[in-house]
């Protein structure tokens, strides 16, 4: 699985703090410190037909921690795509280990290493042509949340988007002021905030009232996720403004409404003693408007407002599996494997059981959480199938 980001630095050279964000990486996964490890793996460019090995790539290994940034050993690849590096763990046991390569100036980057020997589609960097021509980008899920109004009589929103460039090439942003995608915000928002995203901060401009991308974007799918805040309101105005796969409400007020779009009830949903009223509602089309109510006016702690950083991450979870390019050979075979329709019913049935425990225990809340991430895993690939995207 690889990732991208715009690098015109040489190969080998030294990251800077900024460089360092753009990659897409999770929290710490804890090294063991003096841990000898393996990286085998390929560098293969992506086309419509299939992926090609990419001959004599310059292949960079880092180390990316809190004590220090640097790279670690750097190859070519040889005339079947392959590189390989042996390494030992140092320093901040949280340092985060992992491979890049560039192309059309363009840095991808493998997953975390994680573990003492990486090889396959985890130590496999897909790499593409470029174009700053308008390739679509797709919407297949927006989740937007609705949290309870802050000390400040302002109410954050937090919003998380699925986006998926399904052609051959990675698209780039057209100029120093060019996009690759953007998406429309609430009325009234201000602080906005880039969050967990496949992106780095730079990347991304809050202006006229929408969140605008220009990170290059390579085939496949990604998450993007971002907040910020409006005046608090009863009543609320949500423009779908591309067309949407899933669309989910989220609304902390058990009063919360949302209609339009075909959204549809699920039922209260309820986590760290905060209850939000859920709609989902699938291929919603650009232009939808969606009128959202939420007449409560509860505060939120600071603390309480954590769980939206929470909610966030899980929603990141709907990427596992989706991310790898859509260019890759296919895998094992998937007979057998549930539906998407059938996931999305297994996924209401936990929000359900859990939803009727009066009082679930930290214990019950980190299971809940636990079996929906497997489920949402199982989901994304589902969906992915269904879209030809696996």
């Amino acid at each position: 699985m690889s990732v991208a980001s715009v690098d015109a630095q040489a190969p080998g050279a030294p990251r800077d703090s900024s460089a360092r964000r753009a990659v897409p990486f999770g929290s710490a996964h804890g090294a063991v410190v003096g841990e000898q490890r393996t990286v085998r793996g390929r560098v293969v460019r992506g086309t419509p037909a299939s992926v090609q090995p990419l001959v004599g790539a310059w292949v960079v290994l880092h180390r990316v921690g809190t004590d220090r940034a640097a790279p670690l050993d750097s190859m070519r690849s040889d005339a079947a795509g392959r590189y390989a590096f042996a390494y030992r763990t140092s320093g901040d046991s949280n340092a985060v280990y992992f491979v890049s390569s560039m192309y059309g100036g363009v840095a991808y980057f493998t997953a975390p290493l994680r573990a003492r020997a990486v090889s396959g589609d985890d130590a496999e960097l897909v790499v593409h042509d470029t174009t700053s021509a308008p390739v679509p980008i797709h919407v297949r899920g927006r989740h937007v949340v609705f949290a309870a109004p802050g000390d400040a009589k302002r109410r954050t929103i937090l919003e998380v988007y699925e986006l998926s460039n399904d052609s051959s090439v990675t698209r780039v942003a057209a100029g120093a002021r060019g996009l690759v995608w953007e998406g429309v915000l609430l009325d009234g928002a201000r602080n906005a905030s880039v969050g967990r995203a496949d992106f780095s901060d730079g990347s991304v401009r809050f202006e006229e009232g929408r969140a605008r991308l220009a990170a290059p974007f390579a085939p496949g799918l990604k998450q993007f996720t971002y907040s910020y805040d409006v005046p608090t309101d009863a009543d609320y105005t949500l423009l779908v403004d591309q067309t949407a796969d899933v669309l989910e409400v989220l609304i902390e007020d058990p009063l919360g409404r949302a209609t339009g779009g075909g959204l549809a009830a699920q039922g209260p949903s309820t986590t760290g003693g905060r209850t939000f009223a859920r709609f989902v509602a699938q291929d919603v089309k650009a232009g939808t408007v969606i009128s959202v109510s939420a007449p409560g006016t509860a505060e939120v702690s600071g603390s309480q407002l954590k769980i939206l950083a929470v909610m966030a991450a899980l929603g990141a979870l709907l990427l596992v599996g989706l991310a790898r390019s859509m260019y890759r050979r296919r895998g094992a075979t998937t007979r057998g494997a549930a539906s998407a329709v059938e996931l999305r019913e297994r996924l209401a049935r936990l929000d359900e059981a859990f939803a009727a425990l009066p009082s679930p225990t930290a214990e019950q809340r980190a299971n809940h959480w636990q079996e929906r991430a497997h489920v949402t895993k199982q989901l994304s690939d589902a969906v992915a199938r269904e879209q030809g995207l696996t």
